[in-house]
């Protein structure tokens, strides 16, 4: 007897997070993936005081932030996207933890600065009405690791703060801000990533005013990854922005090509920078007397410009004709 040609609709698998996938994975295989600390060590370590980072701003940081926030988009290559996802796979992270990473490096090499926090919006559910809450990452940097190191305490910082819930209300002061750089991928096939519901609370609308210094948003696309990064007029310009993502992404390959380079090690500049830097800037060839010394030409100049400054001590100045 033949049966009925039925379709049959099965249900959908319950989606794991990557963050439980990898805590399985630390409990089978501790070699590779350790598990998170205790909830109490986490803690004290996330409560420290936080540093302010000195981002190097194009203008004075105001009590409060008074314009509207822009957005710059950028762009990274089909190739640099497949090869960051190579080495995401090889290090048994998420590319969540390979861009966070990638970003506090970025932090490092702009301010010097060994204590970097990066706060990513919670998925963790609050009370209806409750202020929108941060996970933050804070890494150490002293002793220059390398880049490995670095994605090996991200990994293991993005766990514990998924595993311990440690969720934090972020400071309304524009001056003195929880976190002044946020971060998140808008990722719907990661359900460890926050959903478009919990992006909106920490992004606003180009219309209301920066909440944070920097915010990084980044989603894949078959064209490579789209980023976008919402920057607080009232500290950088445009200008400052696009030099930014270029630095991003010059590290990005650098990271690719060698992720056992030390932090100080990894390229920063552009190649357009550095030819200015390099061949440009170094152009300082100038045509003089061949047929005079340097004493000649400097009595020269003296004939030239007899009243400009010679000397000056304390509040005296003497001019070439005194």
């Amino acid at each position: 007897m033949s049966l009925p040609d039925q379709s049959i609709t099965l249900p959908e698998p319950p989606q794991r997070s990557v963050a439980e996938q990898l805590l399985e994975s630390a409990k089978l295989r501790p070699d590779i993936i350790k598990p998170p600390e205790p909830s109490q060590n986490y803690r004290n370590k996330q409560s420290a005081e936080m540093p302010r980072l000195e981002l190097p701003t194009d203008k004075p940081r105001p009590a409060r932030s008074l314009h509207p926030a822009k957005t710059q988009p950028f762009r990274l290559p089909p190739a640099l996207t497949e090869t960051i996802g190579t080495l995401t796979r090889r290090e048994g992270v998420t590319l969540f933890m390979t861009l966070a990473a990638a970003l506090h490096v970025l932090l490092h090499r702009y301010t010097g600065q060994d204590d970097i926090a990066l706060g990513t919006p919670s998925n963790i559910k609050s009370l209806p009405g409750s202020a929108p809450k941060l996970l933050v990452l804070r890494t150490n940097l002293a002793d220059n690791p390398r880049f490995r190191a670095l994605l090996a305490q991200v990994r293991d910082l993005t766990l514990g703060a998924y595993s311990h819930q440690q969720a934090l209300n972020p400071q309304p002061d524009f001056n003195h801000p929880l976190c002044q750089v946020l971060f998140a991928l808008d990722n719907s096939l990661d359900a460890q990533q926050p959903s478009n519901d919990s992006l909106a609370d920490f992004f606003p609308k180009e219309t209301e005013a920066a909440a944070f210094d920097l915010a990084f948003t980044f989603s894949e696309t078959s064209c490579g990854l789209n980023g976008t990064v919402r920057y607080a007029t009232d500290l950088f310009e445009r200008a400052t922005i696009e030099r930014l993502t270029g630095h991003f992404q010059t590290l990005l390959e650098g990271i690719v090509a060698d992720p056992d380079a030390r932090l100080s090690e990894l390229p920063l500049l552009t190649e357009t920078e550095r030819r200015q830097l390099v061949v440009e800037w170094n152009d300082t060839a100038a045509a003089f007397p061949a047929d005079k010394c340097l004493h000649e030409l400097f009595e020269a100049q003296v004939e030239a410009m007899p009243q400009a400054i010679a000397l000056v001590y304390e509040n005296s100045r003497l001019s070439y004709a005194n």
